[in-house]
């Protein structure tokens, strides 16, 4: 019997964490948008950053505790085997928690995470704040490992790189003072939905402390200088070779095979459905171009498509199909004529690098978008700010499409901002200091 528990308990284990997985996408696509219309989400934001995760994940912890406490001893050997690794490699990057490696989004520490790996270097993805099904270390893709257990084991990697955002830098007390820290300032601090002070003063003691402050947004790198003149801007980028494979089949997807069917050119969207979106801006759009389809991709992220986006949506030319997994985007990008970004401009989008912007021109798509500062960067983007100028710049975005010489251009400008330049510029930054 006691040689069967430890089995028994890792089965149970996957099982729970199997349910979870599928509860969290079921609560982040239907529960929190009702919560919020019901208005029973809690007003007083979280305190405590990852220190204090959801109640639900609390319990379910201090179960796995119980079930894992005979894991102990293969954790350290996985720790063992995990600090050879590291003194053969390049070295060790270890993502702080912060969320979900599964999420329906794929996110900016998902993609420097791999990248981190593919050149080399051991990289831990911290999930000790999420619903991944991980105990002890767990390799998931070459050199990139997922972990959960005691955070102590993190402590003994060798002379790791700790990658830590807004909401979780105050988790770097657990290491040595002598690690290095990247800060990653990914958005306006209004963004996270953590107590304000707890956030002003994780950010206050990022820029003091941290070895380097990255800034993804001119506009948020321009405040970072202020106290960080040795801050680097670098901003999102693409999984190039994923986004430029003009191999990949197109999406066995009847909904899609309608909208093939039906002859017109797609405008087509990837992304959240959250409040920064101008559904009023789109459907004027759809409202005076009927000959085109608009298509839209990715999650409710919020209540602002019940609120704002109804009239969008009834539509007989605005599609939207809910969420597509990141592996088969390329494939919906390939039908796209036109990609676009119709964000309303505020202090949010103003700070916000589009991820979405250097996977279109890794796809090669002409993309048409709102004033955001970083797509004005690019003379190659369409801004718009009316619907009438929207209406216009369609033709013309899906005309300039059809020459190679200009796709050919938006896949340069996707190659030079692929995830791949992005880390070899941190590294260079990080070589310099």
């Amino acid at each position: 019997m006691s040689r069967l528990l430890p089995q028994w308990a890792s089965k149970l284990s996957s099982l729970i964490w199997r349910l979870l997985v599928r509860y969290g996408r079921f609560k982040y696509r239907y529960l929190l948008p009702l919560y919020r219309r019901l208005h029973l989400m809690p007003n007083a934001a979280k305190a405590q950053g990852t220190r204090k995760p959801s109640g639900t994940l609390r319990y379910v912890q201090a179960l796995m505790r119980r079930l894992n406490r005979t894991a102990l001893p293969a954790n350290r050997e996985q720790l063992q085997r995990i600090i050879e690794r590291v003194q053969q490699s390049k070295g060790a990057v270890i993502f702080l928690p912060s969320v979900s490696w599964n999420l329906v989004n794929t996110q900016r520490s998902h993609h420097l995470a791999r990248e981190f790996a593919r050149q080399g270097y051991v990289v831990i993805f911290d999930s000790t704040n999420a619903y991944d099904d991980v105990s002890g270390f767990q390799e998931i893709e070459p050199n990139l490992f997922l972990f959960r257990a005691d955070e102590a084991f993190l402590q003994d990697i060798p002379d790791p790189l700790l990658w830590a955002l807004s909401y979780n830098f105050d988790r770097k007390a657990a290491y040595p003072a002598s690690t290095r820290i990247v800060y990653d300032w990914i958005d306006d601090l209004e963004v996270f939905p953590y107590d304000r002070q707890f956030l002003d003063a994780n950010h206050a003691q990022a820029l003091q402390e941290a070895t380097a402050v990255l800034s993804v947004a001119r506009r948020l790198h321009e405040q970072a200088t202020q106290v960080r003149p040795d801050a680097l801007y670098l901003p999102n980028g693409a999984d190039y070779l994923h986004f430029a494979n003009e191999q990949m089949a197109l999406p066995n997807d009847p909904q899609m095979e309608r909208l093939r069917q039906a002859g017109k050119p797609i405008a087509g969207y990837f992304g959240a459905l959250a409040e920064w979106f101008d559904y009023a801006l789109l459907d004027e759009v759809a409202a005076r171009r009927s000959d085109w389809n608009f298509l839209l991709l990715g999650p409710v992220y919020d209540l602002s498509l019940h609120q704002r986006g109804r009239s969008l949506l009834k539509r007989t030319n605005v599609h939207w199909l809910g969420t597509r997994p990141y592996q088969a985007l390329p494939a919906y990008l390939r039908l796209f004529d036109v990609a676009m970004i119709p964000f309303l401009i505020n202090d949010i989008t103003r700070a916000t690098s589009p991820l979405k912007l250097y996977e279109y021109f890794a796809g090669g798509k002409p993309v048409i978008s709102t004033a955001l500062p970083e797509c004005l960067a690019y003379a190659e983007v369409q801004i718009v700010d009316t619907a009438q100028a929207f209406s216009q710049a369609l033709e013309v975005a899906r005309q300039r499409g059809g020459e190679p010489q200009f796709r050919e251009r938006l896949r340069q400008l996707g190659r030079e901002n692929s995830w791949t330049a992005r880390v070899e510029e941190l590294l260079k930054h990080l070589h310099h200091m």
